[in-house]
């Protein structure tokens, strides 16, 4: 009994380190950025309707609307005040925290899938943000207002 419960043992953790491992070294290596949950909040119309994530250094944020389905991401760079990216048919997914390879990066605008037809875009002249926020109106009129 003990030799299978350590053969078992033994079995578990090589799996786990051939998973871990390229994980760690992809990510220490700069190849994969983790996208970590915000405890702000996204409001559509004034009423609470999803989430944000930010990568560590807040470079990026990633800002899900919940008020549809499928949901909507847009990819906006507090460093480029003006800029907000709809990203189509991806969305990001509500766990905790989820990886972003350099390979296979979504929401980047060329490669990505063809956009749905209720992708709601933002009209870039309703766009005003802050330093842990922004607020603008999509071309379907809805108010999207991020806080992070």
């Amino acid at each position: 009994m003990k030799a299978l419960a350590k053969s078992r043992f033994v079995t578990l953790l090589s799996l786990a380190l051939l998973i871990a491992g390229p994980v760690i070294y992809s990510t220490t290596k700069g190849y994969t950025e983790w996208w970590l949950l915000s405890s702000g909040h996204v409001e559509v119309d004034g009423v609470r309707d999803g989430y944000v994530h930010t990568n560590r250094s807040h470079t990026v944020v990633f800002i899900t609307r919940t008020d549809s389905e499928p949901h909507q991401s847009y990819m906006f760079m507090p460093s480029h005040p003006r800029y907000l990216h709809n990203c189509g048919a991806w969305y990001a997914p509500r766990f905790p925290a989820f990886p972003i390879g350099d390979l296979s990066t979504p929401c980047i605008g060329f490669g990505d899938e063809p956009d749905p037809p209720e992708a709601d875009y933002p009209q870039d002249s309703t766009i005003s943000s802050g330093p842990n926020h922004v607020e603008f109106t999509t071309v379907r009129g809805k108010r999207v207002t991020a806080l992070w």
